[in-house]
């Protein structure tokens, strides 16, 4: 399978940004290589350039700390762009007619349904799940004083529904309830 579906997301707006800085330098480069090669020297702004570079000092404190600062956010900008995101997807055990075929389920879709199942269950006022992984953790609003039952309710009906979809990996639920209101 190609799990196209279930990759990470990528950071697109930072590997955009480095993409397009690494072609502009390498472009630069290139028009640079092809005037010298043209006409035998090199151009007059990149001689001036290099000799004002001669004269730079680098044993001032201040060029030397702007040098590693751009250093380090160029390493941190890299960094981010090669590094994935996190998985906004759960993959489904489907049984698929076609081979490179794969389903998958979204976590907020995932949420939501944990929402609506808690939501419905006796004594609850608001929930607000949050999905991470393969941890679902949900909060729960209600008016009644003793919350112990109204979790343990929660977290099976939650826990119910989930099995009920064929996820690949099962979801563990934890709830956690609070009162709200109420005499």
């Amino acid at each position: 399978m190609s799990r196209f579906w279930h990759v990470r997301s990528a950071r697109t707006a930072t590997l955009l940004s480095t993409c397009l800085l690494l072609l502009g330098i390498s472009t630069t480069f290139l028009v640079i290589c092809l005037i010298r090669v043209a006409s035998g020297s090199w151009p007059s702004w990149i001689t001036g350039f290099l000799d004002s570079a001669k004269n730079i000092v680098w044993e001032n404190s201040s060029l030397l700390a702007l040098a590693i600062g751009v250093a380090v956010i160029g390493l941190l900008l890299l960094i981010a762009a090669l590094v994935p995101g996190k998985r906004r997807t759960a993959l489904l055990e489907w049984d698929s007619v076609h081979e490179n075929e794969e389903w998958v389920a979204d976590n907020r879709g995932l949420a939501n349904l944990a929402r609506y199942e808690a939501e419905r269950t006796d004594g609850v006022g608001s929930a607000s799940p949050i999905l991470r992984g393969k941890k679902l953790h949900v909060g729960v609003s209600t008016p009644v004083h003793e919350t112990r039952d109204i979790s343990q309710s929660v977290q099976a009906n939650v826990q119910e529904v989930l099995s009920a979809i064929p996820l690949a990996h099962s979801i563990s639920v934890s709830v956690k309830a609070t009162t709200r209101g109420g005499q």
